[in-house]
């Protein structure tokens, strides 16, 4: 046949599927299947939701039965769905509105000052002035102050956001609405704290999360929208080709988004196979973790839904001077920043992950972070005989000590990478933290593959204002140009250049690493007998078309 007689699609993986008890042949397709053994395929047999052979048009033909039925692909290109194995659905939706009508002047302190202060005038009636991004870079390693707000804002509660999404700068009023004083407990040492003056007087510049607990009720929106907003972002995702996401965490907000997710799958809305995890941000939580997870997975859990691990927030980020790092930050010589735990607890910890098969995923930015947990993984892999006796993946991993990244290959630990940020415009300001040397070694995609690494990608989207970068296409054009797409083919690249990744690693890290980070590479990420029929077609081969339209390629069937 020449035209396409029947499209099937899969809502979810390893949930119901549809009705399927005849064999569908696909063939006429360019497959990509991600077997190393067989590249390439013109055909695949699938028979009740499973592919049984998979090879040339003749063959294929001869395995079918005489009423399969037959969908000619016309010559598109195949390969497995695609997995974002490290973003944040439920933090969609409720952080962002999809705009950005108020952001703060970026050109410098002397203009955003002046912009705040007509924004003063111009909105007096606003109770409580909560704006966005202010550039990390105005203010360096000392950071804002809440006396500048003060001025501008003197009889209300203002809160700005940084350009890191980091840390907030807040203003008196605001400091006494979420009752920080002096004697405030800081979250977390060197990394979630209040920054404080030499009396020790905060001085409005928060670092990572120490309120997060006291916005609940301020970001939190009804139910009903959440949900929605939910289900929009999830089936953005789908629309562009991904079949599971890894839920990276939502801070407090467990019970607020979970419920929704297992609302979405039992009412048959949820678009793709859905991974939660528990999320650690705070000391406090580490004792809890395993028993939350397992309530997490009886309260909510389902068959498209499913809790196997526990995520970290290890450090910080570079930008405001809270990653954990080897040596000092170039513009704060007292300063290394900070990590949430030691390897000892880390080594406690696996060992009880591992009681009940629940694996780790981490939030690593600095090279000393990333140090700490490969020790550890290193002592538990000595204990167990020579293996890990869980999946362990480090996240981001923006600077990592040259002679760490072989030992990722060596202790079998995945890499994250989110590619959207290579492009160099998503996060700005560590250049004069990091210093030269340790900026030209950022994010080494292609060196992590060469040293054989089990590379992965993801989006890591927190907002409705950025959600539309989630598309992995997206990602993929900056994996492999390392510039950002709005600026042109003669955009800077990002460095170092070396480290552009191959169109072959970025569909290799978005489909079969990502299956074997997430530990079902036995079902999905390739298009091989045995595995689940889960692939999609594209109206064009990435590796055919130029790199700067790869962010252009659609997904025309999904099956």
């Amino acid at each position: 046949m020449n035209t396409v007689t029947r499209i099937i699609s899969f809502a979810t993986l390893f949930a119901s599927l549809p009705a399927m008890a005849e064999e569908t042949l696909y063939t006429d397709g360019r497959f990509y299947t991600m077997n190393i053994d067989a590249p390439w395929a013109e055909a695949v047999l699938v028979d009740n939701g499973r592919i049984t052979f998979v090879g040339s048009n003749a063959d294929a033909g001869r395995q079918a039965d005489a009423d399969a039925k037959i969908v000619s692909l016309d010559g598109r290109f195949a390969m497995p769905s695609l997995i974002d194995a490290h973003t944040h659905p439920g933090l969609v939706s409720f952080l962002g509105e999809g705009k950005d009508d108020a952001r703060l002047p970026q050109s410098s302190k002397e203009e955003m000052f002046a912009w705040l202060e007509q924004y003063a005038k111009d909105h007096p009636d606003i109770p409580f002035v909560t704006l966005g991004e202010w550039n990390v870079d105005f203010f360096g390693s000392k950071g804002p102050n809440k006396s500048d707000l003060d001025r501008i804002f003197p009889n209300r509660p203002a809160m700005l956001s940084d350009s890191s999404g980091h840390s907030l700068w807040l203003n008196s009023k605001a400091l006494e609405l979420f009752n920080v004083t002096r004697d405030t407990p800081d979250l977390s040492k060197n990394i979630s704290y209040f920054v404080r003056d030499k009396d020790g007087e905060p001085t409005g510049w928060v670092k990572e999360f120490p309120l997060m607990g006291a916005f609940r009720d301020a970001l939190l929106r009804e139910p009903e929208v959440m949900k929605e907003r939910l289900h929009d972002f999830l089936t953005f995702l789908s629309n562009h080709g991904v079949s599971h996401v890894f839920d990276a965490g939502n801070f407090y907000f467990h019970d607020d988004i979970y419920p929704l997710v297992a609302e979405l799958e039992k009412s048959g809305r949820l678009p793709l196979r859905y991974e939660g995890s528990y999320h650690i941000f705070s000391p406090d939580q580490l004792e809890h973790a395993v028993d939350e997870v397992l309530r997490l997975r009886k309260t909510y859990g389902g068959k498209s839904l499913t809790f196997n691990s526990v995520k970290i927030h290890f450090d910080g980020v570079s930008e405001i001077n809270t990653a954990g790092m080897l040596e000092p930050f170039a513009d704060e010589p007292d300063n290394n920043g900070g990590v949430l735990f030691s390897t000892g607890q880390l080594v406690d910890l696996i060992d009880r992950l591992a009681k009940h098969h629940i694996n780790l995923h981490l939030h690593s930015v600095g090279d000393r972070a990333t140090r700490v947990i490969l020790d550890a993984a290193a002592r538990v892999k000595e204990q167990n005989g020579g293996k890990l006796p869980i999946l362990i993946t480090i996240a981001h991993l923006e600077t990592v000590a040259p002679e760490d990244i072989m030992r990722f290959r060596e202790l079998g630990i995945h890499a994250n990478f989110t590619p959207h940020w290579l492009g160099g415009a998503v996060f700005s300001g560590a250049d004069k933290a990091l210093g030269e040397e340790r900026r030209y070694r950022s994010q080494m995609v292609h060196t992590f593959f060469n040293e054989g690494a089990n590379v992965t990608f993801s989006s890591d989207v927190v907002t409705a204002t950025e959600a539309w970068r989630a598309n992995p296409f997206f990602g993929m054009q900056i994996g492999v140009t390392r510039q950002e797409p709005s600026l042109g083919k003669t955009a800077k690249i990002f460095p170092p250049a070396s480290e552009r990744a191959t169109v072959g690693e970025m569909l290799e890290g978005y489909t079969l690493n990502a299956a074997r980070q997430l530990g079902i590479d036995q079902e999905v990420g390739s298009i091989e007998p045995g595995k689940l029929a889960d692939f999609i077609v594209l109206d064009h081969n990435p590796f055919a078309v130029d790199v700067y339209e790869l962010k252009d390629l659609k997904v025309v069937y999904k099956v």
